[in-house]
């Protein structure tokens, strides 16, 4: 299936049964907040590690979630429905929760250059240097000028979450073709899913928006670091900058089952497609 197309079924799909959609996102949203609620252990001291089992929950809840998600996907791709007891199916429980942590050990090798970097910083910077040092190593990083080591910086974390960034679309698509019959259906189809995942995250354009707009009222803040240290500069408003995140996350919600939508579709395999495969698998 084209991009092109994958976009006219995601959104014929999605805003064919709204009621289903809006109970789909709610569903997928409640589990979400099961798996992360014992990390609201990290707020009392003594039970600060009890936060860690949101790993394991995440693991064993959403992992198999998440398949049942692309399963009921793919049946409404199908003029079937999204909201369907496919999300509560626990058989292969097993098999999805294996498949799911095969793609999180993928997820962690891209995820390798911004682990070793945040490990770093740990260890050479974090609460071992003053913050007048720390200026001054960023300045130096610079060629003697502050703004343009700011920016060197910036530069190299966000070609660190890129890389990233690339590696969940690039899995994206796994989900959606095991759900399909077998993970191996993506063989050959990487850079068409990678494609159309990154054109999906157009839906994301109000948080986006939301993030530009916040980011931005705090350069001139960035630019005038001394300004900052000698209190002549002030700090925009952070519940103004809260508020404004919020409204692009309002905003980009409802737009959340479209876009992995657009994905499912993209990977969907029609009947010429799945005629090629058997054949395929025959030979």
């Amino acid at each position: 299936m084209s991009i092109s197309s994958a976009f006219r079924n995601a959104f014929r799909t999605c805003f064919r049964h709204p009621a289903d959609t809006l109970k789909f996102l709610a569903t997928e949203l409640c589990l979400i907040l099961i798996c992360l609620a014992p990390v609201l252990f990290a707020a009392e001291a003594k039970l600060r590690y009890l936060a860690v089992l949101a790993v394991p929950l995440w693991i064993l809840v959403m992992f198999p979630a998440r398949m049942n998600a692309a399963e009921a996907m793919q049946d409404s791709l199908r003029d079937g429905r999204l909201f369907s007891w496919r999300l509560a199916d626990p058989s292969r429980w097993g098999d999805k929760v294996l498949c799911g942590l095969k793609r999180a050990g993928f997820l962690l090798l891209w995820a390798s250059p911004l682990i070793v970097a945040a490990i770093y910083a740990w260890r050479h910077f974090i609460g071992l240097v003053d913050g007048f040092t720390l200026l001054a190593m960023i300045k130096q990083f610079g060629g003697g000028d502050f703004m343009t080591g700011i920016l060197y910086i910036l530069l190299i974390l966000l070609a660190m979450i890129l890389f990233l960034v690339i590696g969940f679309g690039f899995h994206s698509g796994a989900r959606h073709a095991r759900a399909q019959g077998s993970v191996k259906r993506m063989k050959g189809r990487h850079g068409k899913n990678l494609l159309g995942w990154i054109c999906a995250q157009v839906t994301l354009l109000p948080v986006l928006a939301a993030i530009v707009i916040a980011v931005m009222r705090y350069v001139p803040v960035i630019r005038d670091v001394s300004g900052l240290m000698a209190g002549s500069v002030k700090i925009p408003p952070t519940r103004e900058t809260l508020i404004i995140l919020a409204a692009g996350a309002l905003l980009t919600l409802p737009l959340l089952p479209v876009r992995s939508m657009i994905t499912a579709a993209v990977m969907k395999i029609g009947e010429s497609d799945e005629t090629g495969q058997v054949a395929g698998d025959a030979r």
